[in-house]
């Protein structure tokens, strides 16, 4: 058994914490101890907590008080109660663009920016405060840690790779980084039917203890190894993310592995928003750290129904995300999980699933990459990819100030990178993308 993991809680990350001033430990130990708690005291800190963010944001934002007093709430004493909390009003993505400025919290003028491309084809920008920032590290390691791929754990990650070709130092960086937390990274998106045997060879090299990895690309590898018969090092547990696991997916990817895979939940405004329990794979909700709520068409909340989530985050202080509505659809539960977990459940994750993009040779280019490029280009407001011809994919975007040549063929170099030009990529510049029959967005068609 390692000792490192040990070794970094007890001694490596208490010394980086100390020359970072991040103040990580602490937090670690303070969300590790709300499982000890009952529902109740869990839902009596949550109260707490939503009440003096919502006195934070009255105070310290443009856009809160003018809203709520819309609907007669003059002063942040006027919520009294969780009722009263659900009669504030919505807030989305397009609100949040058209009031950006209005939601920074005036005592937080050194926010962290960051943006995510998401799963509805329009990029998204937001700020949060360095504290929340460490809150979430720290919740996220929480969910990992009780799921056997905590802080120190040896582990691999089949995940994103950052856009362009990283300089050397940027290399080294990256490594040495990786490094200290004992985990590798293999670029998800770089994957092919050709080159998997290269990958089944990194994981064996490595031996890792755990593995985290996008749903789509662990499930394309696990049955290339289960189809190809080939012997793979078993990790004890495989986490994966950035869309729901479907249960024939699981037993896929268990079948290859020889190990337990649970999924977990989240989104890039909030990180790890639940995850499963090893016992009942349950998703226990981040209840000491969020508001999740889930509602249905006529915005009541609703349970053992799928609703669209709305999320607050009770620690963002620099830019408050008040009942935020994600964009993610859930099923939530009042029933209390037999494994002792204090934190409530969510029973299944009903999001999006983002196609696959082909290329004649066989290659697979996971729709995740594309979210993960377009929100780097703040001129994108909205696109689609959609392939209709296996040689050829149209980009459509919708940019109000035009979209540079640079940029276009960055963008067409970027994905260049991973079909090998075996496909030709046409950008189109449009007034509007058309919604599916049902009303959503699709961000990639594969109809090939």
């Amino acid at each position: 058994m390692s000792l490192y993991p040990g070794l970094f809680r007890t001694v490596l990350l208490p010394a980086l914490d100390r020359v970072k001033g991040k103040g990580l430990t602490p937090l670690l130990k303070e969300y590790q101890q709300h499982l000890s708690w009952s529902p109740e005291q869990i839902e009596t800190l949550q109260w707490q907590k939503t009440r003096a963010l919502l006195t934070h944001a009255f105070e310290t934002t443009v856009y809160y008080p003018k809203v709520w007093a819309e609907i007669g709430i003059e002063s942040p004493e006027d919520i009294k109660t969780r009722e009263d909390f659900t009669r504030l009003p919505l807030l989305t993505k397009d609100l949040v663009r058209e009031h950006y400025d209005e939601l920074v919290s005036s005592k937080h003028p050194d926010n962290i920016k960051k943006s995510t491309g998401g799963s509805t084809g329009q990029p998204f920008h937001f700020e949060l405060n360095l504290n929340s920032n460490t809150r979430r590290e720290a919740v996220m390691w929480r969910g990992y840690g009780w799921l056997g791929a905590g802080l120190g754990k040896k582990t691999m990650y089949l995940w994103g790779a950052d856009l362009g070709q990283p300089s050397r130092n940027k290399k080294l960086k990256d490594a040495l980084y990786h490094g200290f937390y004992n985990r590798t990274m293999l670029n998800s998106f770089n994957m092919t039917s050709d080159n998997m045997p290269e990958y089944v060879d990194r994981i064996n090299a490595y031996k890792p203890d755990a593995m985290v990895s996008y749903v789509n690309p662990m499930v394309e590898l696990a049955s290339f190894i289960t189809d190809k018969k080939l012997t793979v090092h078993s990790p004890g547990v495989i986490l994966t993310g950035a869309e729901p696991l479907h249960e024939h997916q699981r037993e896929i990817i268990e079948k290859a592995f020889g190990c337990p895979v649970h999924n977990t939940f989240g989104c890039r405004e909030f990180m790890l928003i639940a995850a499963e329990c090893r016992e009942n794979q349950k998703l226990h909700i981040n209840s000491d750290h969020l508001v999740v709520e889930s509602l249905n068409s006529q915005g009541h909340p609703v349970i053992q129904e799928s609703g669209d989530l709305v999320i607050t985050d009770l620690h963002n202080y620099g830019m408050p995300l008040i009942r935020y509505v994600n964009g993610d659809k859930a099923t939530m539960s009042d029933t209390p999980c037999a494994c002792g977990n204090p934190l409530p459940v969510m029973e299944s994750i009903d999001g999006r699933k983002l196609d696959v993009i082909k290329t004649r040779s066989g290659r697979m280019i996971a729709g995740e990459l594309f979210p993960h490029m377009f929100k780097e280009f703040k001129a994108i407001q909205r696109f689609q990819v959609r392939q209709s011809d296996i040689d050829a994919v149209t980009i459509k975007m919708i940019c109000p100030d035009g979209l540079n040549v640079r940029d276009q063929e960055k963008i067409k170099s970027e994905i260049d990178r991973y079909c090998h030009g075996e496909l030709t990529i046409k950008i189109e510049l449009v007034d509007n993308i058309p919604l599916t029959q049902s009303g959503k967005h699709r961000v990639t068609i594969c109809e090939v």
